[in-house]
């Protein structure tokens, strides 16, 4: 039974949760309920024949037969004959976000992966369409459904798909554009740029062959252009970043939004569309101009040299720019990142408040936070994302102590709860670079309005960290974190004055060492530069019980 005390606090978090959302979410949480939106007659008649057409299939051998399918780093082999696509199907093998990946298709355009070919690849489409009459159930999902509307676009534009076959699939993307009308995300966020992407893929289609393409779905695809305008203007901020500060969801919005530039274009060419059609899709084709070259700028600088995007907030490390930075310094104070390049090594540091403040499921306690690298070897890093499925984990790296910062051991730095919620969070006081002294000045305060310092200066071979706490609140020892990225093994010398150096070995030609007053521990901790893949690696953790000073130099 829960005290008064708990009582309290739940109300506490509650509050500091739902203050920040819009009134829509809030609204669509509460009364918006999935129902029936199609004629169940209407699913049942595509989904019959599909199966009867899949049945006469005769073209699959035994071979072809059993695949197998691996997202997320989980393979899992399927047969074809009895394909599953919910949950129950899987018993229980397949996480969540396994069988979204399963169900939207996108694999399609990865052929060399799977290695199916086409005639596989109609028979799934087929068996998907056949076992999915029920809108209501988990494939009907709508983020889910906007990828596989897409992906189906996409693969029957650019393979020759039989007649029989393509009637029955144009029927079931026409039949998913309309439930799609009704389950446009709520979040507001990069899932509902996607939404809008595989609405307007599906029209573009349906208008170029020229059937099913009714006054329903014309009036809809006007009111989504509208909002697709006004999403880009809101999602993507004026130095180039999305507004989720995951350069990983950064990637994906970029390839998104320059396929909305592609079909917008197409739009603004169909002259027989409503007015406000063409004059929106033109709209959206010269916003797309404009915010393209900056987001693809932003993420060339946020890519570290050996290729892939840094990991804050929800990223793996995928392939970003690359980019030769001879001298880069730069604080983006609108999406909150310091960056610098140069010939000898790369220092990102997230400096920026968990954002959009509506929408920040995708944020972490990562303020103060920073990756380094010397060439294109990383070697303090970020924890990463294992994914969305497992609580644990999820809850592990987005924690505080996932991080290379500063705080109070076993006190978060904001309030993070659930799968994606946080409550109260830390803010940014003060990011001021001073060019001249290349220091760089950081003060945040945390969820118990407690005030921490860190102070960075930047020389030639060498870092200088100064962490302070400025303003207690709780009690706790003040300690400072370094993730060394895995296969680096620290070993632990007295030196001169009280100094500790930490030698850090990442191979017989690159070592790096760093020198503290501090006490030194060496802890373990999950690297995850995947989903659902994990490494073993050490961390360092600095404290000091007679002052609330921490500092440390990484020298090369």
């Amino acid at each position: 039974m829960k005290s008064g005390r708990d009582c309290y606090l739940n109300l506490f978090r509650y509050y500091h949760t739902l203050k920040n959302l819009k009134f829509c979410q809030i609204f669509n949480y509460l009364f918006k309920k999935k129902s029936e939106k199609l004629k169940p007659k209407e699913i049942q008649n595509i989904s019959a024949l599909a199966e009867n057409l899949r049945n006469n299939f005769s073209v699959l051998n035994d071979s072809e037969k059993q695949i197998e399918f691996s997202f997320f780093n989980q393979p899992i082999s399927i047969d074809l004959n009895d394909i599953g696509w919910l949950h129950n199907d899987f018993k229980g093998i397949a996480e969540k976000h396994w069988l979204k990946e399963l169900n939207s298709f996108e694999w399609i355009d990865n052929k060399k992966e799977t290695k199916l070919n086409n005639n596989q690849i109609s028979y799934i489409v087929l068996s998907w369409i056949a076992k999915n009459n029920n809108e209501l159930s988990e494939t009907w999902e709508s983020n889910t459904l906007s990828k596989r509307i897409f992906s189906w676009v996409k693969w029957v534009k650019n393979n020759k798909i039989k007649p029989e076959i393509l009637s029955i699939v144009k029927i079931s993307i026409y039949l998913q554009l309309k439930r799609l009308c009704f389950d446009f995300d709520d979040s507001l966020g990069n899932e509902l740029l996607e939404n809008f992407k595989g609405f307007i893929a599906g029209c573009s289609y349906l208008i170029d062959s020229k059937q099913y393409f009714d006054n329903v779905l014309e009036y809809q695809l006007s009111i989504v252009l509208k909002s697709i305008k006004e999403q880009i203007n809101e999602q993507i901020l004026k130095d180039g970043a999305h507004f989720e500060r995951s350069p990983m969801y950064h990637l994906f919005m970029l390839d998104n939004i320059k396929e909305i530039r592609k079909i917008a274009l197409f739009l603004s060419e169909q002259r027989f569309l409503l007015p406000e059609i063409l004059e929106n899709s033109l709209k959206i084709v010269a916003l797309c101009d404009e915010k393209i070259p900056l987001m693809t700028e932003w993420l060339k600088i946020m890519t570290m040299p050996d290729g892939e995007v840094v990991q804050f907030n929800d990223s793996t490390r995928l392939k970003g720019i690359s980019s030769k930075f001879d001298n880069f310094t730069k604080l983006f104070d609108i999406s909150g990142f310091f960056v610098k390049h140069n010939n000898d090594y790369s220092f990102i540091l997230s400096c920026g408040a968990p954002s959009p403040t509506y929408l920040p499921e995708h944020s972490h306690c990562d303020i103060l936070s920073y990756e380094f690298a010397i060439g294109d070897k990383r070697l303090i890093i970020d924890s990463g994302c294992n994914g969305y499925d497992n609580e644990t984990l999820r809850q592990m790296c987005r924690e505080t102590e996932a991080h290379n910062l500063p705080m109070i051991q076993g006190q978060e730095q904001s309030d993070i709860w659930g799968v994606n919620y946080f409550g109260k969070r830390a803010r940014i006081l003060k990011r001021k670079y001073i060019e001249s002294e290349s220091k760089l000045e950081l003060v945040i305060e945390d969820q118990f309005r407690q005030i921490i310092q860190r102070d960075i200066i930047f020389s030639k071979k060498h870092i200088i960290i100064n962490d302070s706490l400025k303003k207690r609140r709780i009690n706790g020892n003040f300690i400072t974190l370094i993730h060394l990225a895995p296969g680096i093994e620290p070993e632990v010398y007295p030196s001169q004055d009280d100094l500790k150096i930490i030698y850090c070995k990442v191979n017989e030609i690159l070592k790096f060492n760093i020198t503290t007053s501090a006490n030194v521990r060496i802890g373990e901790y999950i690297s995850f530069p995947d989903f659902c893949k994990s490494m073993g690696a050490k961390m360092l953790i600095f404290s000091n019980k007679e002052k609330e000073v921490l500092n440390y130099d990484i020298k090369w």
